[in-house]
């Protein structure tokens, strides 16, 4: 690990030059780490912001001066997995101290960026409104799930939450402001929405509102034939009936060469109804229960408020917290597959991980590409034009207690990641040389063609192979917003120059 004595000298001129109390140097007893608790890279410097325009100067000073080495990480809750909101010998941003703004307009909320989704929640349901679109967990920051995408059961209805946002105000790598939307800097607006942080910190966001429901019938089916499971979710998801689809895949650890991996697994569906009136959602399930074809269960059907079923996570994480199992590693995989490999990519995954799995949800659906803009920075799988279905597969392991950084035990579980990622990413080649985003896949082919969700990427040449296509326009985009290469290092897409 460098020591920071490397960087002292930078960081007194730096405090030197940008006149602020909020700038304080890193102390070895405030922890950086994320969720993922696997990465530690220590900076040399912690801002504070008490405004937009401190993280603005603080950029405009290492940029005007080419402060060599000094880069910037935006920090929000920190959910990340693998160190991305880090910044080794750099300075961290703490965007959650940025003051707390949420102003509620009729067809849109205007938030700031270090704003949790869960206080968007609460502020917003006071004007019987709500955000279409959500992340399971909902205490994340909106810059935060902005900048990777942010995908839940609702995803295949309204697309993710980059999706649904009108206007962005954002802080380029060389310290500007520029307010951005479809109509205005539009190259800007798409770049930063799935762009990693690497062409802007958001600041604010305008997010596309509905009306709220104030109830939820919260279904779960389960399966033992995974074609089935697939099936039902698919007729879900074309029906548009159901709010809210997930599927999730329970397995249980392998202990013996005897067990069989078919008798250790076992498929839920999870669907939402939101509804107002008893009645028309009695009559909705009514109507999209007899069409599911399960046979080894009785739907389980909960009534509850949809606060409750959005925040439903945070009742998890509460009960682990208290068991000491929250603050774990994470070594988590996140993969978005193509419909006709995903009997493949599951086959794959419990293969690799039946012997050492051991907790934490394995979740499985299908989305729609056609909720996602193609000019945004994220990257879906490449697939038949024909094909609309992809897939969502998050497998989100939490280790023991006692299987900490440089354990064998942590580092089985990212091998196994690591391996499964070497054989899911594996592109088709290129058929169509006028249309390159246009490829099949099919379930003869010996590539899936995945793309990975929040990657973990060591280099420049494994991120040029994750965007493909879009890798040219992508840095193009770094060369004009952030050309000394100082926003979000912790990702590890560009050197510092």
């Amino acid at each position: 690990m460098h020591s920071n004595l490397l960087f002292l000298p930078t960081l007194v001129y730096l405090l030197s030059s940008f006149s602020t109390s909020n700038l304080i140097p890193y102390q070895s007893d405030i922890s950086i780490l994320d969720f993922g608790r696997i990465i530690e890279e220590n900076p040399i410097a912690i801002l504070n912001p008490k405004s937009p325009q401190e993280i603005s100067l603080l950029i405009q000073s290492i940029f005007s001066k080419n402060t060599k080495n000094i880069q910037v990480a935006p920090r929000g809750a920190a959910h990340s997995t693998y160190g991305q909101s880090q910044a080794l010998g750099g300075i961290i941003i703490n965007m959650t101290l940025l003051p707390t703004f949420i102003k509620v307009e009729k067809e849109f909320v205007d938030v700031g960026g270090g704003v949790l989704w869960v206080d968007v929640l609460h502020e917003t349901l006071k004007h019987g409104l709500t955000p279409r679109s959500w992340t399971d967990y909902l205490y994340l920051t909106i810059g935060g799930t902005l900048s990777v995408g942010g995908i839940s059961g609702q995803s295949f209805k309204h697309g993710p939450q980059i999706s649904n946002v009108l206007e962005l105000d954002v802080i380029t790598g060389k310290g500007e402001f520029v307010t951005c939307s479809e109509e205005k800097d539009s190259d800007l607006f798409y770049g930063v929405l799935g762009g990693f942080g690497q062409f802007g910190i958001i600041t604010r966001a305008r997010i596309i509102l509905q009306s709220a429901p104030k109830l939820v019938k919260w279904v779960v089916i389960s399966y033992k034939s995974f074609k089935q499971f697939r099936k039902d979710q698919e007729l879900l998801i074309n029906g548009g009936e159901v709010d809210y689809l997930e599927g999730f895949i329970n397995l249980q650890r392998r202990n013996s060469s005897e067990d069989k991996l078919n008798d250790l697994v076992s498929y839920l569906i999870e669907f939402a109804v939101y509804y107002d009136d008893e009645d028309v959602a009695h009559k909705k399930l009514n109507h999209i229960l007899p069409r599911l074809k399960y046979k080894e269960s009785t739907p389980e059907i909960t009534d509850t408020s949809y606060f409750d079923f959005l925040n439903r996570v945070r009742k998890s994480e509460l009960e682990l917290s208290k068991e000491g199992l929250w603050n774990v590693p994470h070594p988590w995989l996140n993969v978005f597959v193509p419909r006709t490999q995903i009997k493949r990519f599951k086959n794959l995954l419990l293969e690799t991980i039946a012997d050492t799995y051991t907790s934490g949800p394995i979740i499985l659906y299908p989305i729609f590409r056609n909720k996602w803009n193609p000019e945004m920075s994220a990257v879906l799988p490449q697939v038949d034009t024909e094909e609309d279905i992809i897939y969502v597969v998050s497998v989100l392991q939490s280790a023991p207690p006692t299987c900490t950084r440089g354990t064998p035990c942590l580092d089985t579980m990212l091998l196994q990641n690591q391996q499964i990622i070497n054989i899911a990413t594996i592109e088709p080649k290129v058929h169509n040389l006028l249309f390159p985003a246009e490829c099949v896949i099919n379930e003869d082919r010996e590539e899936m063609g995945a793309k990975q969700y929040m990657p973990y990427l060591q280099n420049e040449m494994q991120w040029k192979a994750h965007f493909g296509w879009k890798w040219e326009s992508f840095q193009d985009l770094k060369r004009r917003f952030d050309p000394l290469h100082i926003l979000a290092p912790g990702q590890r897409i560009f050197q510092k120059k």
